[in-house]
């Protein structure tokens, strides 16, 4: 399996995690997750079938960001924060899931 340390961010909820991989005492592949944009930081292991859904349901993102991409994108709360009420008001109030995905993915 390819190595999977790094920051990924979830598809739909726009949380983005830093993630640690490991191997289980099997040499299965564990991932050990913390949330980098979450009011409180959350902290999450995968294994097993776990993985798979991990790598289904989330994006990579960067292995080493920079310090501006990291301040200004990775550990933003306020980016979340406008991109839930986006979501929750469809595009109303915060930003759309475009302008979420084109920020993280650094395309602005």
């Amino acid at each position: 399996m390819k190595n999977l340390n790094g920051y990924w961010v979830n598809k739909r909820s726009g949380t983005i995690h830093h993630v640690l991989q490991d191997t289980d005492w099997s040499g299965n592949p564990t991932l050990w997750a913390n949330s980098c944009n979450l009011r409180w930081d959350r902290s999450y292991h995968f294994r097993g079938d776990a993985v798979q859904r991990f790598l289904k349901n989330y994006d990579f993102i960067c292995s080493n960001p920079t310090n501006d991409f990291f301040v200004d994108v990775l550990a933003n709360r306020r980016l979340k924060n406008d991109y839930s009420w986006g979501r929750k008001t469809n595009g109303r109030v915060g930003i759309t899931k475009d302008d979420f995905f084109s920020k993280v993915k650094g395309v602005n």
